[in-house]
């Protein structure tokens, strides 16, 4: 009998769902007889859905309705729980370490989708001790866990202390940036709600910048959802700060590139991306970003069975030539393409270009109000909002977590209380939070 086709995935998130679910559908007939065969290699069990990452830092959504099995999106496939240590491509070899670490394995492939992702920057000095952030799992729980902490121990202090306990700062004055912003001050004065001695005290939000205006990527004819999410911000009581940059974080605060110290009990970063550089793609093109280049058809360049898509990579859009936006939807796309050309590859069809033009950009800016972007027109406010809503409950990759974060939002809609929040309260769940991180907080 012929050796079966190997596909080998890399990573759980958008591009290696999508690809899957491409290639199954494309490849029924060959998985189902044994003439291909599938494996995906992750460290995680499970797919984490970042579309509602600010809902469910802010206990609308319950963390589990976030995250799916990996075992249940992808039942085909042959999953692997491990870390992809290195790659050799002349034998066509994946090197994997699994999770206690006592055991290398080999994987061979025919075929390689680097779905692997990014992970928060750290270029920043004392971002990784001192700072919080939300696109690795176990530090958007600790950066979740700290927020109700913190108002938690204001309510128990004096005013001027509990002012100080309530300063934030959130770096980056993108899409991600202006939605935590926000999203952050509404929670706030949410929980606010429970302690009396906080009534009479604001919370104090500076939002640092280093460009000229936020949300640099609807300037130019998008200038009216821009003026909507300021109005929006200054109505919550944040301080934008342009053309500024941070330059170190610490416990207390936050240094400027020009010296200036501004205090903070948080400093939450969505300041950009670093990419895994994965031993045997030393000499893959990449760009300045350490994204890895990839051609029309989500091949990189010169490796023409390793294809790639998502954060990793740099896709050029097919009509405009530059790097496709680095968000959920075009990962699904790029995955989705991913896997129909893989299966073409596998046929020994001719491949198709990567042409997804793209809907439009969108960001919540609490709730019931929203910027949205499609096909060039422009909404803001509830029409935005639920808008962004319907596309991301569709996106969600699987309908049973679907169904339960659905269960989340009509709690919200007629209870007017976020599930999450009322579990704790209801069940009286303390912060699993360190208290000495506490004591190191702004005095």
């Amino acid at each position: 009998m012929k050796t079966p086709v190997q596909l080998v995935l890399l990573g759980g998130g958008y591009v290696t769902v999508w690809a899957y679910r491409s290639l199954v559908w494309r490849l029924w007939p060959e998985l189902t007889d044994g003439r291909v065969e599938l494996t995906v290699i992750c460290p995680n069990t499970h797919h984490a859905f970042r579309g509602w990452t600010a809902e469910t830092l802010t206990d609308i959504l319950q963390e589990k309705n976030q995250i799916s099995s990996l075992t249940e999106l992808m039942p085909r496939a042959r999953l692997i729980q491990g870390q992809a240590t290195a790659i050799e491509t002349g034998t066509k070899t994946i090197f994997v370490k699994l999770p206690d670490g006592s055991q290398q394995i080999k994987i061979t492939y025919d075929h390689l989708l680097l779905g692997i992702g990014a992970f928060d920057s750290e270029a920043v000095e004392g971002i990784r001790q001192y700072g919080y952030q939300i696109k690795a799992q176990d530090a958007f729980l600790r950066t979740k866990a700290m927020i109700p902490a913190l108002v938690q121990k204001a309510a128990k202090e004096s005013p001027e202390m509990a002012r100080n306990l309530l300063t934030f700062i959130v770096a980056g004055g993108g899409f991600a940036g202006v939605e935590l912003a926000t999203n952050l001050v509404e929670y706030i004065n949410v929980l606010k709600k429970e302690y009396p001695s906080l009534q009479g005290i604001d919370p104090q939000l500076r939002l640092i910048h280093r460009r000229d205006r936020v949300l640099p990527a609807l300037h130019g004819d998008h200038n009216r959802l821009v003026q909507y999410a300021e109005k929006v911000m200054a109505g919550y009581g944040i301080e934008v700060l342009n053309n500024r940059q941070i330059k170190k974080v610490v416990a207390d605060g936050a240094y400027l590139q020009d010296g200036t110290f501004l205090p903070a009990s948080m400093v939450l970063s969505t300041i950009g991306q670093s990419r895994i550089q994965l031993p045997g793609t030393e000499l893959m093109m990449r760009d300045n970003l350490q994204r890895l280049y990839t051609n029309i058809y989500l091949q990189i360049p010169g490796y023409p069975s390793i294809w790639g898509g998502g954060d990793a990579c740099h896709v050029k859009h097919f009509y405009s030539g530059e790097a496709c936006p680095a968000n959920a939807l075009w990962a699904i796309k790029q995955g989705a393409y991913v896997g129909r050309n893989i299966a073409r590859a596998v046929k020994g069809q001719s491949l198709e270009p990567f042409t997804y033009r793209g809907v439009g950009q969108s960001a919540s800016l609490g709730i019931g109000k929203g910027i949205m972007e499609v096909y060039g027109v422009q909404f803001t406010g509830t029409i935005a909002w639920l808008m962004r809503w319907f596309l991301f409950t569709y996106f969600m990759p699987s309908r049973k977590v679907m169904l339960r974060g659905l269960g989340d939002w009509l709690f919200l809609a007629f209870r007017q209380q976020r599930k999450g929040l009322w579990l704790k309260q209801k069940l009286n769940v303390p912060e699993k939070l360190s208290p000495s991180r506490l004591t190191s907080t702004v005095v």
